[in-house]
Parts: structure tokens; sequence; C-alpha cells
């Protein structure tokens, strides 16, 4: 009675055991196809909200850059401004106190001459650096041949971002340099501004920094075909 319940069991085994073979050529031929779509879903271009906030920033960018700019050709145009350098550093507080007091007593007012040079010469390459990066953004808003993706577009992104980077150290020194303080309330800056603008400038530096390091990383790493459609 074992042997004739386990006869039937024997000669049907083959039969499950083919089963799975037959039933398994459709999960097979259907697993290509969904990879293909994840594939097309990743391969679509970045969302309106995505690139209007893209946009947005190089506005934000390019205010950034005409700033700087501006304030080296004032520099440039001031044929005093070198010999003007020492006195302003010395008049503010952070010269004599602060964290910048040691570095500056030591090292700035010693070499005023070369100091006050070398901020004119980085406000002058920043302000165009940033400006270009902005324009290089919305450049990428465009369509057809003057949109294009092109080779370049990583290197100017890194250098965009340094200048961010840089801008927002640069901002940071000079609002320590003049002794500011954190923004509080207070009744007699009723009219002015609550934030002093040289500390305005360093979060929106860091995010210009953020911003280009990003796209750095990510035009690095795709093709120009693929630039073209998604990162814009």
């Amino acid at each position: 009675m074992t042997g004739h319940a386990r006869a039937p069991v024997s000669a049907q085994a083959p039969g499950p055991v083919q089963a799975p073979a037959t039933s398994s050529a459709p999960v097979s031929a259907k697993a290509p196809a969904s990879v293909s779509a994840r594939g097309q879903v990743s391969g679509k271009a970045l969302p309106a909200s995505g690139n209007v906030a893209l946009a947005s920033s190089a506005v934000v960018q390019a205010a950034l850059g005409i700033e700087f700019a501006l304030s080296g050709l004032n520099k440039l145009a001031d044929p005093k401004y070198v010999a003007n350098f020492s006195s302003f550093v010395s008049a503010n507080p952070g010269s004599s106190s602060g964290p910048l007091s040691l570095f500056v007593q030591a090292i700035v007012l010693p070499n005023a001459d070369l100091f006050a040079t070398v901020l004119k010469i980085t406000e002058l390459a920043l302000g165009p650096v940033l400006l270009i990066g902005a324009l290089e953004i919305g450049r990428r808003r465009l369509s057809g041949r003057l949109g294009a993706a092109h080779g370049y577009e990583p290197a100017l992104a890194l250098v965009a971002g340094l200048a961010g980077l840089t801008a927002a150290g640069l901002a940071f020194s000079i609002f320590v340099l003049m002794g500011g303080v954190l923004p509080t309330v207070m009744p007699g800056r009723a009219f002015t501004t609550a934030i002093p603008v040289e500390l305005l400038i360093v979060p929106l530096g860091l995010s210009i920094a953020w911003l280009e390091f990003g796209r750095f990383v990510v035009l690095r790493r795709r093709p120009a075909g693929a630039m073209a459609r998604t990162d814009r």
C-alpha cells in the first residue's frame, strides 16, 4: 500500500518540475519591460517645479554677481582706494578686538597695499564668474541649439561654486571686521534693514555654492546626451 501510494507521486513528479519552467518564461519576458519602464522614468526631463527653482536661483546668483562686480569697479575707479584701505580697516572695531584682530594687526595692516589690491582683484573676479554661471543656468532653460549641452559646463559649475563659497567667506570676514552682531529686535533700526547686507550675503553665497557644486557632480557623471534631456 505504501509502494502503491508512492507510484503516482513519482509519476506526477516531472509535471510540477516542468510547469515552473513554462510559467517562468512569461516572467522573464516581462522583466526587461519593467526595467525599460524604470529607465524611461529616470530619463525624463526634470519637472517644471525643479526648472523654476533652478532658474530662480540663477536670479539670486546674478544679483550677487552684480554686487561684487560693482563693488570691485568702485574700488578700481577710486584713485585713493589703496591709500584709504588702512584707515578703513583700522576704523572698524573688529581690527582691535574680536577673532580677526590678531590677524589684522599682525598681517593685514603691515601689508595694507597688498591686501587692498587682493580684495579689489578678488571682487572683480567674483562678479563676472557669478554672472556667467547665472547666465549659463538661464541658457540651459532655453530650447533648441541655444540651450544645448556643452562640455565646459562641469568646469564652469565648479568655478561658480568656488566663487559662491569665496563670496560668503569674504562677506563674513567684512561683517566680523565691522564688529557686526547677530540681528536682534532693535527699536532704533525700525527704518533700516534688520540684517546687515554683509551677513545676508553669507547664506546666499553658501546657497549658490551648494547649487553649483551639485550641478558639477551631476554634469560630470552624465554624458552630453543625457545632460541635454535632464540636467538643465
